[in-house]
């Protein structure tokens, strides 16, 4: 039991040793992103529901880590642990913050077309996606990879801006005029059929 117990105090000596040293050490760096990748990778599976996803915001959790460890001013393990959950917490909430209103904004956008307007049902606020992407397939080709690259890649809108070579200012005003363009579109659709 004592071997034991001198274990865990040698292996925690050697992961406050490791954190100290990942400040300047690419290597130990690396080596605590090895001991937590797998905790951090099962947090956002839970907090997010997708593995997919999850995967994208550890990596850009880790990247956030790498950027910070200079400034992270903790000397233990645990320390480094409790500096990483409030990293991934942050990171996560960040991302449903943002995947939400991306949804929220196309979602108004085809408001006018739900599945159970269509059909005659109780009222939903599910698109009918199959209208939606026809509507998006009238836009000018830029407009639609716009539109893509926002909602459907949540690619940000400085890297669509550096993409498209426009100003981000503009781009978000383009992007308002796009959803507008497209709300009158669907809900002319709409009217049409009714």
């Amino acid at each position: 039991m004592v071997g034991a117990m001198a274990k865990q105090v040698n292996r925690l000596e050697v992961n406050d040793e490791l954190v100290r040293a990942a400040r300047t050490d690419a290597e130990a760096l690396g080596r605590l992103y090895e001991l937590y990748y797998e905790r951090i990778f099962r947090f956002c599976v839970y907090r997010l529901f997708s593995k997919d996803i999850a995967e994208d915001v550890t990596s850009t959790i880790f990247l956030e880590v790498a950027r910070g460890i200079r400034r992270f001013d903790g000397r233990t393990e645990r320390d480094f642990g409790n500096w990483l959950y409030a990293i991934a917490a942050n990171q996560a909430n960040a991302f449903i913050r943002k995947s939400s209103r991306r949804k929220k904004l196309l979602e108004n956008a085809a408001g006018p077309i739900t599945k159970s307007a269509n059909e005659g049902t109780n009222p939903s606020s599910e698109p009918d996606w199959p209208r939606l992407y026809q509507a998006i397939l009238k836009l000018k080709p830029q407009h639609q990879t716009i539109v893509t690259l926002r909602f459907f890649e949540n690619v940000s809108y400085e890297q669509i801006s550096q993409i498209l070579n426009v100003k981000e200012a503009t781009l978000r005003v383009t992007l308002h005029r796009i959803l507008n363009q497209l709300q009158n579109h669907l809900t002319s659709v709409f009217d049409g059929e009714s």
